[in-house]
């Protein structure tokens, strides 16, 4: 299964560079695509420091992508980071994605020396 990078997505979601959105966007209806952990947070990062869009719409362009049926992605931790991406300012999307795969796959606790993290999830504990 091919695998779908950064750009690609960045280019469907914010409708920049007309011929690349119509391209990703022809590659996203036609095709069975994996996209990895690393580009959706990749695409946060983006998003977030060049872009400088508001923590709803970020999570609300990458709930878009979950969305594509097509897409062999992580949704259930996605989504749960998401929430974590929302309601919990003070942490990164990697650290709400960490704690997410964390307590979805039960590999806790998420040792750390994060004290923001320890405090703001059940799921990390500080490494003393």
């Amino acid at each position: 299964m091919p695998t779908i990078d950064t750009n690609i997505i960045l280019r469907w979601l914010l409708d920049d560079v007309p011929e690349h959105t119509a391209a990703a966007q022809r590659l996203l209806d036609s095709s069975n695509c994996v996209v990895p952990d690393v580009v959706l947070t990749e695409t946060v990062y983006v998003l977030e420091r060049v872009m400088r869009l508001s923590r709803d719409t970020i999570a609300d362009s990458i709930d878009a992508v979950l969305a594509i049926a097509n897409l062999d992605v992580n949704r259930a931790v996605w989504q749960d980071a998401l929430t974590g991406y929302r309601t919990r300012p003070k942490l990164s999307i990697t650290d709400t994605y960490l704690a997410s795969l964390a307590n979805l796959t039960g590999n806790t606790p998420l040792y750390t020396f994060d004290r923001k993290l320890a405090n703001q999830t059940s799921a990390a504990q500080l490494l003393h």
